[in-house]
């Protein structure tokens, strides 16, 4: 116990491994973000234009899909 006339010991500190330059942080964030963002756009998009293509087409049974109740035999109310 350290009585009022004792300077207290100072044990020395390390250095913090969590320092982070938060301007890099942020930019790099910034940037995936954006990238992942458009790339969710061009994906999106490219599925409208396949099936735009594909309408006329029968065979595009990706584009055309049918409910359940709707189809021949599917059991409907």
């Amino acid at each position: 116990m350290a009585t009022p006339t004792q300077a207290p010991t100072k044990v020395p500190q390390e250095p913090d491994p969590f320092h982070y330059d938060y301007d890099t942080v942020q930019t790099v964030g910034m940037t995936l973000a954006t990238i992942l963002f458009l790339l969710g756009i061009l994906i999106i998009i490219s599925k409208k234009v396949k099936c735009r293509k594909a309408d006329s087409s029968p065979t595009c049974k990706s584009c055309k899909s049918e409910l359940p109740s709707s189809a021949p035999g599917g059991g409907g109310v």
